[in-house]
C-alpha cells in the first residue's frame, strides 16, 4: 500500500448530525460481536482511530481506558456526548498523538480507507501498541468477486472508486506484516444478505448522496444518473456483501 492520490473530499462535519442513521437501518451485529472478542481482555487500554461520533467507543466494556481520534471536530462532538468514558483527540490517523507503546488494543471500522497514507498509519498502529498488542481493521473487500450490492450496480463509478480506495485484505495483511507485525489473519466478521424496497429505501434516505462515502466520491453526473434509473426502475434494493476483520500481532520483544 502507498499514499492514495486525494479522493474528491467528504466534509465529515457536514454529516456528522445524520452519520449515525446508518446503525439504525443497518445490521452491524458481527462487526459488533468481533469488536467485543477482540477488546475482551480485562483492563485493556483500546484505541480507536476513525473514531467518528464514538458509536463504537461507546460499546466497549471493561477497558481501562478508551480513547478515540478522528480529523472532523464536529465528529468528536458529538463522539464526546456518546462515548462518555472516551479520551477524545482531533488528530490523523498518520499523526496518532500518544507515547510509544501505550495501547493494547488499537481498530478502526470502515475507515481504512479514508486515510490517506495507510502505510503511515500502519506504522503508527504499530508504534503506540504495547508488545503483545494488537491491530482490528473491519472493513470492505470490493476487490473479492463475490460480494454484490445495489450501490455499485447503480453507480458503477462508486465500485470504480472503492477499487482505488479500498486495499484488498491481502495488501492489508502483507502491509502489516511488512510493518513488522508477526501474525496476520483475515476473516469475514459480518455477511447477511440484505433486500429492502425501493419505497422503504427511499423514506430511510437510502438514496441520499450523504448516506455512503460511495455516493459522495463520485461524480454529480455520475450520482444523479443512477438515482434517475433508480427512480425509473423502481427494483428490490438488493445487498450481499461481507465486511472483513484482519487481525495483526505486535510480537513481544523479551
Amino acid at each position: 500500500m502507498t499514499q492514495d492520490a486525494e479522493p474528491r473530499r467528504i466534509d465529515y462535519d457536514a454529516l456528522a448530525a445524520t452519520f449515525d442513521q446508518r446503525y439504525v437501518h443497518n445490521d452491524y451485529s458481527g462487526t459488533a460481536a468481533a469488536l467485543a472478542k477482540f477488546v475482551a481482555e480485562p483492563n485493556a487500554t483500546v484505541l480507536e482511530v476513525g473514531c467518528g461520533t464514538g458509536h463504537w467507543l461507546a460499546a466497549i466494556s471493561g477497558a481501562t481506558t478508551v480513547a478515540g481520534i478522528d480529523r472532523s471536530w464536529e465528529m468528536l462532538r458529538r463522539a464526546r456526548e456518546t462515548a462518555l468514558r472516551a479520551v477524545l483527540a482531533h488528530a490523523t490517523a498518520e499523526q496518532l498523538p500518544f507515547a510509544s507503546d501505550t495501547f493494547d488494543r488499537v481498530f478502526c471500522v470502515n475507515a481504512l480507507h479514508h486515510f490517506g497514507d495507510k502505510l503511515a498509519f500502519l506504522r503508527e498502529a504499530y508504534r503506540v501498541l504495547r508488545p503483545d498488542g494488537a491491530i482490528l481493521i473491519i472493513g470492505l473487500d470490493p476487490h473479492t468477486t463475490i460480494d454484490q450490492w445495489w450501490v455499485y450496480d447503480y453507480f458503477p463509478e462508486a465500485r470504480a472508486a472503492d477499487l482505488q480506495r479500498y486495499p484488498s485484505t491481502y495488501r492489508i495483511r502483507n502491509a502489516l506484516l511488512a510493518t513488522g507485525f508477526a501474525t496476520a489473519s483475515t476473516s469475514v466478521v459480518h455477511h447477511k444478505p440484505a433486500e429492502r424496497a425501493f419505497e422503504l429505501a427511499v423514506e430511510q434516505g437510502l438514496l441520499d448522496r450523504h448516506w455512503t462515502s460511495q455516493l459522495m466520491v463520485i461524480s454529480d453526473a455520475a450520482y444523479e444518473a443512477g438515482v434517475r434509473r433508480l427512480r425509473a426502475e423502481r427494483p428490490v434494493l438488493r445487498a450481499d456483501i461481507r465486511l472483513y476483520g484482519t487481525i495483526a500481532e505486535k510480537k513481544s520483544t523479551t
